[in-house]
């Protein structure tokens, strides 16, 4: 947490959480990144499933081809 009390880049997903649990106002913007990022996970499944690959193999794929370049 920084000066102000609000969770800086580096807070953990607890810090996080309080944070928006005790902001009500914050609620709706929370919300909308949860959705998303499920939206974009579930995308991301179909996405490897489609290609006939598991998402473990994928996700190692692309660290392997990150540490080349």
């Amino acid at each position: 947490m920084n000066r102000t009390g609000k969770p800086g880049r580096d807070a953990t997903l607890r810090e996080a959480l309080i944070f928006v649990a005790r902001h009500p106002r914050h609620w709706p913007g929370f919300a909308r990144v949860v959705v998303r990022h499920f939206y974009a996970k579930a995308r991301f499944y179909v996405m490897c499933w489609r290609a006939g690959y598991r998402v473990a193999t994928v996700r190692r794929l692309a660290r392997e081809s990150a540490a080349q370049n």
